[in-house]
This record gives C-alpha cells, sequence and structure tokens, in this order.
C-alpha cells in the first residue's frame, strides 16, 4: 500500500465553503486561495457530508451536485478512507474527547496519513486537533 504524502485532510466544514456563496461562507475567499497552494486530501467521510448538505440545503440540481463532488476530487483526488485499523483510535478520540464518530475519524485518518487535519469546526480545532484555514495560509486570524 502506498503512503499519502504530507500535507493536509480537508474536512466536511472547509470542503463546503468551495460550493457555498463566499459572500456568506467565513473565509470563503481564502478557502479558494487554499487551491493549489495546500496539498490536499479528503475522506470519503467528508464526501459523503458535503454531497448530504448540498442534497439538502443548496437547491442544486443532480447534474450540479454530482459536477460539485466532482470537482472535490478533483480538487483533493480521490477521497480516503476510514479503514478498519481506525476504529479503535477513532472511538478512543471520540469517548475521551466528547467528538462525534465522525469528527474522530477525520483525526484518525489524518494521524494514519501523516497529515494535518484542516477544519473550520470548533469541536475540532479548540482542543487542538484541527489547524484554521488561516494558519495553514499563515493568513492573520479573525479572533
Amino acid at each position: 500500500m502506498q503512503s499519502v504524502p504530507a500535507g493536509w485532510i480537508v474536512d466536511a466544514s472547509i470542503a463546503l465553503k468551495w460550493f457555498l456563496p463566499v459572500e456568506r461562507e467565513p473565509d470563503g475567499a481564502l478557502v479558494r486561495a487554499a487551491i493549489g497552494s495546500l496539498a490536499m486530501r479528503t475522506t470519503a467521510l467528508a464526501v459523503h457530508e458535503v454531497g448530504n448538505i448540498l442534497i439538502r440545503s443548496s437547491g442544486w440540481t443532480a447534474e450540479r451536485i454530482v459536477a460539485a463532488l466532482g470537482l472535490l476530487v478533483e480538487i483533493c483526488g480521490e477521497p480516503v478512507e476510514l479503514v478498519a485499523a481506525d476504529h479503535s483510535a477513532t472511538v478512543e478520540l471520540a469517548l475521551a474527547h466528547h467528538l462525534t464518530f465522525c469528527d474522530a475519524s477525520y483525526v484518525a485518518i489524518a494521524r494514519r496519513t501523516g497529515r494535518s487535519l484542516l477544519s473550520a469546526d470548533d469541536d475540532l480545532l479548540t482542543p487542538g486537533f484541527a489547524v484554521a484555514l488561516t494558519s495553514a495560509l499563515g493568513q492573520p486570524s479573525d479572533t
């Protein structure tokens, strides 16, 4: 099995910003600047989460949603899967830090692949499991 080179794992809170209106989305323009600037991969879960939100909230046609998911894969490459070996670490992280299994899976995958987690989710940022977009791009933070 080939290892994933160093870089970033992007969760759904970041990936969605590529598809939501820039003027409504905090850091919407900044997240677009990350494309081509950061070595990013995402997870299968992130693709599912982005798909769910676009289906439920965007008002887009099926074709447009499929195109967005295709663009997500084009930007990040084939999604990284949560494998059976990640289950223990995911459950332990979730229980110890009061995370959802989904959020903990991003952390477990990032650790397994030797990447840092890029997120806008306070549940991952506050305990230090993820890095904010502004930090990843060397931009000053609003906080």
